[in-house]
């Protein structure tokens, strides 16, 4: 079988930040601020382009908006009712690209549509049609038929998965048995859904990075732009500071660009944001009411929601609530209870409690600023900002405003071709087709994964089950991962089995870890399955304080911190400073993994 690529030569590898392989007074042809998937893939297409290109990130990557979508890479049907063609056209192209270019990760998601009348709704989508603001009214099949036929023209020379179909109510009723009892008809459609957006985007910087000579991706790293073309980076976990240079700084920051522009003496306007949450719940009962399938429904009050089964359990979403502070954004009780409501709109018998919700997230839609009649019809479309600041020298700002996952690509491709056409550089390579990470060489259809999985079983010896479990989490790069697992001793984590000591250092040392959230929320499902104990915490903050050599302080610090962001933004209840297990600690200070 193909071998997967990585670095085998880990076991000395040590963790020096990326910064410090950076001269002081470096000179790159363009940065890249703000480390969410906007961000990472303009690095990652200017890299490929031969630039010396630098990203830098305050916090962890794809730690905030990019670390809270709903989990959909989807062409954007509601969008249609804003006349957003072009947006629709681009994200039905861009879904297909990333179901070929991504198949470890992104995968057809079959959708279907309660509907509660055959003719709702026709005058209202006209006057929205026709840019007249009506707010949004009842969806009837007619108008949703209509919309799914579009969906279908758009992808005609381009259609990878099934069309449309309507369904009679005596049909509806038969696949779906626990609809309302107002429910008349409903109609099906295909989109696509992914399992592990913040994998993939590590993924993407490996791509990127790959084309540089050094690593030159910076997490936890703070960026000052406010003296012309000098940048300073100040490395917020070791305190080091240096100073770049660059003429052609690209602002991804997303809900926060115009407070970065502010840091350039760039009074900009561009960001009106809302804000989405979900939450996912254990509830067999709804897993099997959904029977593999999205349900895209409108609630009481005609907002369009969503409900699809995630790694075994349902993610539910999401709300639309306009913010002027990204930085406060949290899930509130208010949300949850507003997304429940709207489940029983729906299965009116399938009883969702409290106790059922092992996550909650919510992040910020960094869309355009609009004055518009409701939050579902600002223009979800992205725009490219140019400004250029004259004073000794010029600056090129570029702000990316707006944009979702699945668009990442094009709008990313967009901004490099401007930023290549201002340093009057060719493009090199296309994106379109090229396959990210464990994407590449992935088995597709039945017989070829059948026949991997076989192969992958024989050749590392490994049980049927671990294989599947490796291949879902990371692709064809599993084998990179069981090269490094079978390189020394190995055991499965005592508070979480399905995951070993080996597999996380492998994770923690070849992908940028330097926190526990970033290992169990981001680098892995951990988190989002609703699988972090006190145990689990615990284990892999010393897990990380053995790799980075932690002293006891800093360990329970870490600890700490973790519990508190857990708590705070996703709903668990961990305490803070019941830590668990330090008591394996040496005489140095070092926390012992058991």
């Amino acid at each position: 079988m193909q071998k997967g690529t990585g670095n085998h030569t880990l076991e000395g590898a040590g963790f020096q930040r990326a910064l410090n392989g950076i001269e002081d007074g470096e000179v790159f042809d363009a940065v890249v601020i703000g480390g969410g998937i906007n961000g990472i893939a303009t690095y990652r297409e200017l890299s490929l382009q031969g630039l010396n290109v630098l990203l830098v990130e305050r916090d962890d990557f794809c730690s905030k908006a990019s670390a809270a979508p709903s989990r959909m890479i989807h062409g954007g049907l509601r969008y249609l009712e804003n006349a957003e063609f072009d947006l629709v056209k681009e994200s039905l192209f861009e879904r297909n690209r990333l179901l070929e270019n991504a198949p470890h990760y992104v995968r057809p998601l079959e959708t279907h549509i309660p509907l509660y009348s055959w003719t709702a709704g026709l005058l209202s989508a006209g006057l929205r049609f026709f840019g007249l603001n009506q707010k949004t009214s009842d969806r009837g099949a007619l108008v949703v038929k209509t919309g799914l036929a579009i969906y279908d023209f758009f992808t005609r020379r381009d259609q990878i998965m099934p069309k449309h179909s309507l369904y009679s109510f005596r049909q509806t009723r038969r696949r779906w048995p626990g609809y309302a009892g107002a429910v008349k008809c409903s109609a099906s459609y295909y989109d696509a859904w992914i399992s592990a957006p913040e994998r993939l985007a590590i993924e993407l910087i490996q791509d990127g990075e790959q084309n540089q000579s050094k690593p030159h991706a910076l997490n936890y790293t703070h960026a000052d732009i406010g003296n012309g073309s000098k940048i300073v980076l100040t490395d917020r976990i070791t305190g080091e500071k240096k100073s770049v240079v660059s003429s052609h700084i690209v602002n991804a920051t997303g809900a926060w660009i115009d407070l970065t522009n502010e840091g350039v003496s760039l009074a900009s306007r561009y960001i009106g944001g809302t804000k989405g949450s979900h939450i996912i719940v254990d509830n067999p009962a709804m897993v099997k009411a959904l029977d593999g399938a999205m349900v895209y429904y409108e609630n009481a009050e005609n907002r369009v929601c969503i409900m699809f089964p995630y790694l075994g359990k349902v993610l539910i979403g999401s709300t639309d609530i306009p913010i002027s502070d990204p930085d406060s954004v949290i899930c509130t009780q208010e949300e949850v209870d507003y997304i429940l409501t709207s489940v029983k709109h729906i299965f009116p018998d399938v009883e969702i409690r409290e106790e059922d919700i092992c996550y909650r997230f919510s992040g910020v839609r960094p869309l355009g600023t609009a004055n518009t009649a409701s939050t579902g019809q600002i223009p979800r479309s992205h725009a490219l900002k140019v400004d250029e600041l004259v004073g000794g020298e010029t600056l090129s700002i570029y702000s990316m405003v707006g944009g979702k996952w699945t668009t990442f690509r094009g709008f990313a491709e967009q901004t490099c071709d401007t930023v290549l056409e201002a340093l009057s550089k060719p493009r090199l390579v296309s994106t379109k087709d090229r396959r990210i990470g464990g994407g590449k060489a992935y088995p597709l259809g039945k017989t070829a994964l059948d026949i991997y999985l076989k192969n992958l079983r024989g050749e590392y010896r490994i049980s049927a089950e671990r294989a599947a479990t490796l291949l879902s989490r990371y692709g064809t790069a599993c084998e990179a991962v069981l090269d490094f697992i079978q390189a020394g001793e190995d055991t499965f984590l005592s508070s979480l089995p399905e995951y070993s000591v080996r597999e996380l250092t492998y994770l923690a040392k070849t992908e940028y870890v330097f926190k526990p959230l970033d290992l169990i929320q981001r680098r892995s499902t951990i988190a989002i399955e609703g699988k972090v104990s006190p145990a689990v915490l615990a284990e892999t903050t010393r897990l990380l304080a053995e790799l980075h050599g932690w002293n006891e302080a800093r360990t329970a610090e870490e600890y700490k911190e973790a519990a508190e962001s857990l708590n705070h933004h996703n709903g668990y209840d961990i305490d803070p400073a019941g830590l668990f297990g330090w008591e394996h600690i040496d005489n140095s200070g070092k926390v012992l993994c058991m």
